[in-house]
C-alpha cells in the first residue's frame, strides 16, 4: 500500500477529517448527555444507554484516527527529511496526537459503566470535563492559531470556541435522533428537543461569531476571500451552513410545533410507534437526518481548510475577480478530440510512482492537445449529467413515464468515462488495465465509475419498481453525497497554484450541489406521502435540479 502514500495530501486530510468527525460526536455526545439527557430524569434512561455507547465508540474511533494520523505523519517526515526519531516525537503535531489518544482511550473505558458517572448531572460534567478539555486543547494545539505568529492567543481561543460550538450542535445531533428512536415517552421527547433546540441556538450564535473573527485574522479581504484556496474552502463552507441553517430553522418551528401541540392536547398520546408518531416530530426527525449529513460534510471541508495556508499570508498567486468571471464565462462545450499522437506522451508507470514530482515544471505538460483532451471529457460528462437531471425531473409527470429510466444514464457516464476520460492507460494509452491501479488518481476515477453503476443498478430498480426494499432506495441518495463529500475532501490546489485554484472552485461547486442532492433525495425517499406536507415535494424538485446544475458545470468546464 506504499503507492497510496504518494497521494499523501489526499489521505493526511482524509485522517484529519475522520478525527474532526470522531471529536465532535465524542464532545457533541457529552454534552447533548448533559444538557438534555440526564436533566430529563427516569424516561430518558434508555436513551442515555444508548448515548453511551455512541460516545464509547466514537472515543475509541478517534483513538484509532489519531494513532494512524501520527503514524503516517511520521512515517512521511522520516522518510523525506533528515530527522531522527527524537526530532519527531518532540514535534507538535506528536505530542498533541499522543494526549488526544490518550485522553480518548481513557474515556472509553471511563464511560464502560455508567455507575457514578450517571447518578447525577454535576458528577457527569466532572468526571468528564478533563477528557473533553484535553481532546479541545490538543485540537487546538494543531491548528492554524497555534502556528502563527501574531494575535496567537486570540486566535487559538476563537477556534476553540468555534469547534466547541460545531461539536454542541453538529456533533450532538445524531444522539438527538438516538433519542427519538427509543424514547417510547412523547413528554421526555418534547423536553430533550426543546433543550437540544436551545444548546443548538447558541452554538450557532458562537459558530457564526466566531468565524467571522477567524476570517477577520486569517483572510483579511475580500480579495484573499475569493482569490486564494483557502477563501475558496471558506465560502464552500459557508454555502453549506446556509443549508444547514435553514433546515436547522425547519427543525426549530417543528419542535415549537410539538409544544403547541401539546398545549392543545394534554392527554396522554401513548407511545410513540409508527402508527401514533405526530407529523411534525416525524419531520423533525427527517429533517435532522438531512442536517447531520451536511453537517459532517461541512466537517469533511473543514479539513480540507486546515491543509491550506491561511489567506492573509498569500499575497502572491491570488486570482483576480476579472480572472475568475473571465474563466466562467459560458463558452460552447468541446465534443471533439485531437489525435491521440498530439499528446503528450505517457509517462512511464513506475517512472511516476517513485519520483511523483509535483513542481511547476513538472506540471508544466499540460499542453493545449492534453488540455483539449481533458475538456472534452468533461463536456460529455456533463452533457450526460443535464440529461440525467432534466428525464429525473421529467418523470415526476405522468406524461413521460420513460423517462423513469434515468438513472441508466449513469452507465453511459461510467462507460464513457472508462473507455474516453484516460489517454494515458487502457484502453486508449499503454498503461495496462491492472497496472493503472497503482496509480491513486486512476484509481480513484475508476472508483467513481462503479458508483456510477451502483447508481445505475439500484436507482433503476426503485424508479420501475423491480426493487421493492424500502432499503434500496438509500442507496443512491447516500452514495450521492458520498461521493460530494469525497470532492469536497479532495483539494487541487494544495500550492494555491492559479490554474488549478479555478478547477478547484468548479469542483467544489459540484461537491456541493452533489451533498445537496444526495440529502435532498434522501428526504423524498424517508417522508411519507407527499399529499402530508410540502418537504417531500420540495425535496423532489431539489435533486434533479441539482443534478442539472452538476451538468451545467461540468458543459463549461475548463482548463485554460
Amino acid at each position: 500500500m506504499a503507492w497510496f502514500l504518494l497521494d499523501f495530501a489526499l489521505l493526511a486530510v482524509a485522517l484529519r477529517a475522520a478525527i474532526l468527525a470522531f471529536q465532535s460526536l465524542v464532545l457533541g455526545g457529552i454534552a447533548f448527555v448533559a444538557v438534555a439527557g440526564l436533566p430529563a430524569g427516569a424516561r430518558a434512561q434508555p436513551a442515555i444507554e444508548r448515548c453511551r455507547r455512541g460516545i464509547r465508540w466514537s472515543a475509541l474511533a478517534l483513538t484509532i484516527a489519531q494513532l494512524l494520523y501520527i503514524a503516517v505523519d511520521s512515517a512521511i517526515l522520516l522518510g523525506t527529511l533528515p530527522l531522527s526519531f527524537h526530532d519527531v516525537i518532540a514535534a507538535d503535531y506528536f505530542m498533541a496526537g499522543m494526549a488526544s489518544a490518550l485522553a480518548s482511550m481513557t474515556l472509553f473505558f471511563v464511560l464502560n459503566r455508567t455507575g457514578t458517572v450517571f447518578a447525577s448531572r454535576a458528577s457527569f460534567v466532572l468526571t468528564l470535563l478533563p477528557f473533553t478539555a484535553v481532546l479541545l486543547t490538543s485540537s487546538v494545539w494543531t491548528s492554524h492559531a497555534v502556528a502563527r505568529m501574531d494575535d496567537r492567543l486570540i486566535t487559538a481561543l476563537l477556534t476553540g470556541a468555534h469547534q466547541a460550538a460545531v461539536a454542541t450542535w453538529v456533533g450532538a445531533m445524531p444522539f438527538l435522533l438516538a433519542s427519538f428512536g427509543i424514547v417510547r415517552d412523547e413528554g421526555c421527547v418534547r423536553f430533550m428537543a426543546r433543550r437540544f433546540s436551545l444548546m443548538a441556538i447558541t452554538s450557532v450564535t458562537v459558530l457564526i461569531l466566531t468565524a467571522l473573527g477567524l476570517s477577520y485574522f486569517f483572510i483579511g479581504s475580500w480579495p484573499a476571500l475569493y482569490g486564494t484556496a483557502y477563501g475558496l474552502m471558506v465560502l464552500t463552507k459557508s454555502a453549506l451552513l446556509a443549508c444547514l441553517l435553514a433546515l436547522g430553522a425547519c427543525n426549530w418551528w417543528l419542535a415549537r410545533s410539538l409544544d403547541r401541540r401539546a398545549s392543545q392536547h394534554p392527554t396522554p398520546v401513548g407511545p410513540l410507534v409508527a402508527e401514533s408518531t405526530p407529523w411534525p416530530l416525524l419531520l423533525l426527525r427527517r429533517i435532522g437526518e438531512a442536517e447531520l449529513g451536511i453537517g459532517f460534510s461541512i466537517i469533511l471541508a473543514a479539513a480540507s481548510l486546515t491543509s491550506q495556508p491561511p489567506a492573509v499570508d498569500l499575497v502572491q498567486d491570488r486570482r483576480t475577480m476579472h480572472e475568475i468571471v473571465e474563466r466562467f464565462r459560458p463558452v460552447v462545450p468541446r465534443f471533439s478530440t485531437p489525435s491521440l499522437d498530439q499528446l503528450s506522451p505517457a509517462t512511464p508507470l513506475e517512472e511516476a510512482v517513485h519520483s511523483y514530482d509535483t513542481s511547476a515544471a513538472a506540471m508544466a505538460h499540460n499542453q493545449d492537445p492534453d488540455i483539449a483532451w481533458s475538456e472534452y471529457s468533461h463536456h460529455w460528462a456533463g452533457l450526460i449529467m443535464l440529461a440525467i437531471g432534466m428525464l429525473a425531473w421529467l418523470s415526476r409527470s405522468s406524461w413521460f413515464p420513460w423517462a423513469r429510466h434515468w438513472p441508466l444514464g449513469f452507465i453511459a457516464l461510467a462507460v464513457f468515462s472508462f473507455l474516453r476520460g484516460d489517454t494515458e492507460n487502457w484502453p486508449l494509452g499503454p498503461i495496462s488495465f491492472w497496472k493503472s491501479f497503482y496509480d491513486p488518481e486512476v484509481l480513484m476515477h475508476r472508483v467513481y465509475d462503479v458508483l456510477f453503476l451502483f447508481y445505475a443498478a439500484f436507482e433503476w430498480g426503485v424508479q420501475t419498481g423491480r426493487l421493492k426494499s424500502r432499503k434500496a432506495a438509500y442507496v443512491f441518495p447516500i452514495m450521492l453525497a458520498l461521493g460530494g463529500a469525497g470532492l469536497l475532501l479532495h483539494s487541487h490546489a494544495l500550492g494555491n497554484v492559479k490554474d488549478e485554484l479555478l478547477i478547484e472552485m468548479a469542483h467544489n461547486s459540484m461537491g456541493v450541489l452533489a451533498v445537496l442532492a444526495g440529502w435532498a433525495r434522501w428526504l423524498e425517499v424517508r417522508l411519507p406521502q407527499p399529499e402530508q406536507g410540502p418537504a417531500s415535494r420540495i425535496a423532489a424538485q431539489v435533486w434533479p435540479a441539482c443534478l442539472v446544475l452538476i451538468g451545467c458545470l461540468l458543459l463549461n468546464y475548463r482548463e485554460a
